[in-house]
């Protein structure tokens, strides 16, 4: 006897959801920009060596305290906030997670730009 009362029923899938390309790339892209910025906060602040010339009369930028301690703590800083961004980055499928591991790489570059300018002059 066929009830044909009966609620059909959708059949129950035991599919995983698919890694796509985009995953996996947001993944590579936040280990990248998180070795960038690892790089860095280790060997950025050693720019701050190039005042080892400086004396007392010296008039370079590099050789005032200010510009030392410029030298020395943005590309540490630079880089925790990049750590972050890429963190968040990898963690978020919307475009803002996308504009994190943009803005992540930028950050890193400007403080190097900086800390090479100041260093250099």
């Amino acid at each position: 006897m066929i009830n044909d009362r009966a609620q059909s029923v959708p059949p129950v899938r035991d599919e995983a959801p698919s890694v796509t390309g985009s995953a996996v790339g947001r993944i590579f892209a936040g280990l990248l920009v998180l070795a960038f910025a690892g790089v860095t906060g280790l060997f950025a602040p050693l720019l701050v060596m190039a005042s080892d010339s400086c004396s007392e009369e010296d008039a370079r930028t590099i050789c005032s305290a200010s510009a030392q301690q410029i030298v020395g703590g943005l590309p540490v800083g630079a880089a925790f906030v990049a750590a972050l961004l890429a963190v968040v980055g990898m963690a978020n499928r919307s475009a803002a997670g996308w504009g994190c591991l943009v803005a992540a790489p930028f950050l890193l570059v400007v403080s190097w730009v900086v800390a090479l300018g100041l260093a250099g002059s």
